[in-house]
């Protein structure tokens, strides 16, 4: 047992080695990038070439040869963090780990027609609970090639990201202006999918773009690389920018680090049906498999709609949307299969044909979800941020709203842009009312994370 007082020392202390950090920082001499390469192919032979002279962190090791280049990038995010589920701040417990260890390979071939891109993360938290056949590699997160005919056009084959979750998942780990997605993401988004996809770029007259995604993918994330158990996922998301594209990528980051000279926005809609879900949200296909008397596959259907938007001027930006889950359960649903592979009929003998269909809605995201964020950087690369979340659960779905609100403050100090960063974060989760107690009614948290991109 720690008393509220040993506690908030404890805290004091932890914020005073991060400031120290900060300013100590704060007056390093940043690199100046140099894009020059003096690139000279002698005919008849393909070479490599040397890191930039003016290497930036972030960069990462580049070797160019006529055909293309070839990009190896590494990153690692280590997080510390203090938490307690107590009005008082009592019985604190500490967490150290590895938020994110990547390394991306990228290549692009033949006047950037071709791409392809490979990532893989050493840090995993993610344990399955399947078994044999029915689970997936939780180390690879990408993998994929891309074929460019224009400017104008991309079509993508492969893992990756999806285009048809929220405009947070658009945002890579690393270039968050928060340590981690909000809890509408966590909820909602499955992230890493299997597929074929398409994205344009048209423009409307004037500065105003629009920019078109299509998807069709297998809807089990990571599972389809073994195996595809339910039907495909198909998705579409519209993103409308008034005022022309973002300054140097900016629509893919958080954090207005460029100063927008002029306001820039991008507003989106989205939506997604995935004709066979097996998962709560698409992260672990073949979860839930059920069938008819003859064993034959049936699989609820599971669709997701959304809206978003991003907004950036002169160091200030904001983000924010909200999403929308429905279902739809088949008839003759007589039983389940299990993870060994045998059919499994108690309990679904003796249930009505409405208590099996709440059944199977019961393993779903199903709900409303609602994200807010805001944020302002100075021009010393000092940035502030605040955010809102909120999810509501259907009376019958998978429990993942036992926190329903959560309050998130963060400070960013900015040392080489998203390349080397420390940010220190303080949060409030609040738990759903049903769950409250007359000493517990959320968890209160405040945690450091320092991010490095070689």
């Amino acid at each position: 047992m720690i008393n509220q007082p040993k506690f908030l020392t404890l805290l004091g202390t932890f914020l005073g080695i991060s400031m120290g950090q900060f300013a100590f920082a704060q007056s390093d001499e940043l690199y100046t990038r140099d894009s020059t390469y003096n690139f000279v192919e002698t005919p008849g032979n393909t070479q490599l070439l040397r890191i930039k002279k003016g290497y930036l962190l972030g960069d990462g090791i580049t070797f160019i040869s006529g055909k293309g280049n070839f990009n190896l990038s590494p990153s690692l995010q280590t997080l510390y963090s203090i938490s307690s589920l107590n009005k008082n701040l009592s019985d604190p417990n500490a967490m150290f780990a590895i938020n994110r260890a990547r390394l991306n390979v990228f290549s692009n071939l033949f006047d950037n027609k071709i791409s392809l891109n490979a990532r893989i993360n050493f840090a995993t938290n993610f344990t399955s609970v399947t078994t044999g056949n029915r689970t997936f590699n939780t180390t690879l997160q990408e993998a994929n090639i891309e074929y460019r005919p224009n400017r104008t056009h991309v079509f993508n084959f492969g893992l990756r990201a999806d285009y048809v979750d929220g405009r947070e998942t658009r945002i890579e780990g690393e270039s968050l202006g928060f340590i981690d997605r909000s809890i509408m993401s966590d909820a909602f988004d499955a992230i890493f999918d299997f597929g074929i996809r398409y994205k344009g770029t048209y423009r409307l007259g004037g500065k105003h773009l629009l920019k078109p995604y299509l998807s069709i993918t297998t809807g089990e994330s990571r599972s389809a690389l073994q195996q595809n158990f339910g039907g495909l996922k198909y998705g579409v998301r519209i993103d409308y920018l008034p005022f022309d594209k973002f300054s140097r990528g900016g629509e893919f980051y958080m954090d207005d680090l460029y100063r927008e000279e002029k306001p820039k926005l991008v507003i989106g809609v989205v939506y997604s049906f995935n004709d066979g879900a097996t998962s709560a949200k698409g992260t672990n296909g073949g979860r839930w498999l059920y069938g008819d008397a003859q064993q034959n596959l049936l699989l609820p259907t599971y669709s997701k709609f959304g809206a978003d938007y991003m907004f950036k001027y002169n160091g200030f930006y904001s983000i924010g949307g909200f999403v929308i889950t429905k279902a739809t359960v088949p008839d003759n649903i007589a039983g389940e299969f299990r993870l060994n592979g045998t059919f499994n009929t108690a309990g679904y003998n003796s249930q009505t044909p409405e208590q099996i269909k709440n059944t199977v809605l019961s393993r779903l995201n199903l709900g409303r979800g609602f994200n807010v964020q805001a944020g302002y950087l100075l021009p010393s690369n000092w940035a502030f941020g605040g955010r809102f979340s909120a999810l509501k659960e259907d009376n019958v779905t998978a429990t993942f709203a036992n926190n329903d609100r959560a309050y998130t403050f963060v400070t960013t100090k900015y040392l080489s842009a998203h390349a080397l960063k420390i940010q220190f974060e303080l949060g409030y989760s609040q738990l759903r009312q049903s769950l409250k107690t007359a000493t517990q009614n959320g968890t209160y948290y405040s945690q450091i994370q320092f991010t490095i991109q070689l």
